[in-house]
């Protein structure tokens, strides 16, 4: 090959390679960290996309575990989803690892255009993680690498974080609280404790089965471990979003809420640290609106202890 062709063809191998590694760009540990990642613009409507991600999963292994509407929204969709690594995170994880069990694979359309987000694993690993995030680097490392493959091809990817203006660093994420005298992650609300895993189980369940304000989206049952992690649609959902939830790019991937069962410790996120965390940019003035709503997804849940 002569000099001027090679020359030629030098722009399109480093597009190549950019697109090899643009993944990892977005995912990178060494990068200040948003709370998604716009994954890309499928080119097909809603309903081929849904189609082409369900026979990609089935070839992949991929498990569905649950399907969702956020907010009764007809331009949104979520499903929810696990893999090998993620279910290795989760088990390796610590007590919080069962958080990372599940992702938000969200579709949103806009203007008639389709597009795909997840929630950014290394902004909530970190966030709920702490320091046991690095014991679970590699396998959400793996996860990340096999991502694009494991998706439907798209007629754009850009693999572009977003949800913030400025980006949080790895050790704010691991000490995070939205200002002083608001909770951190170890500040949970603590919905009950049981005896055994399987009574905790039960008590989760009949509550929800009789709750007016929650409803059961899935149940995800972390491999060789007593733990298990609920997705639910809170009655605050809508509310959430009328406050937080205004950008042109919305917040999918932050919908629904958990609550997590570690042997018979029944605990889900205070409200007041996982929204903010959920929506960085959050004003004062925001967060005074946001304080009788938290109570009241407070009373929601804690109301399982009931039943």
């Amino acid at each position: 090959m002569n000099k001027i062709n090679q020359i030629r063809l030098r722009p399109f191998f480093f597009i190549f390679i950019f697109y090899l590694i643009a993944p990892f760009i977005v995912f990178s540990q060494d990068n200040r960290l948003q709370p998604y990642i716009l994954i890309g613009e499928t080119g097909k409507d809603f309903e081929g996309t849904e189609e082409s991600i369900i026979q990609k999963f089935f070839m992949n292994d991929v498990e569905i575990i649950g399907k969702y509407r956020p907010l009764d929204d007809p331009n949104r969709f979520m499903f929810f989803i696990t893999t090998k690594h993620l279910k290795k995170a989760s088990r390796n994880g610590g007590e919080y690892g069962s958080f990372l069990g599940v992702l938000h694979l969200s579709i949103d359309i806009k203007n008639e255009k389709v597009y795909l987000s997840v929630q950014n694993i290394d902004y909530w690993g970190n966030l709920f993680l702490g320091d046991d995030y690095d014991r679970v680097r590699k396998a959400t490392t793996q996860f990340k690498s096999e991502l694009p493959r494991l998706l439907p091809k798209m007629r754009g990817r850009f693999m572009r974080s977003f949800g913030s203006v400025e980006p949080l660093s790895i050790d704010q994420l691991r000490k995070y609280r939205y200002m002083k005298r608001f909770p951190t992650k170890e500040q949970m609300i603590e919905i009950g404790n049981f005896e055994s895993h399987a009574d905790a189980l039960q008590s989760v369940n009949d509550g929800l089965a009789k709750s007016e304000d929650l409803i059961k989206l899935f149940e995800y049952n972390v491999i060789k471990k007593d733990a298990t992690l609920f997705g639910i649609q809170l009655s605050q959902e809508k509310e959430i979003a009328k406050i937080l939830d205004v950008q042109d790019r919305k917040a999918t991937p932050f919908y629904p809420w958990q609550i997590a069962v570690v042997g018979g410790r029944i605990f889900s996120p205070n409200p007041l640290f996982k929204i903010p965390a959920g929506f960085p940019d959050v004003s004062l003035i925001q967060m005074f609106k946001l304080r009788k709503l938290s109570k009241d997804i407070e009373l929601s849940l804690s109301s399982l202890k009931n039943n």
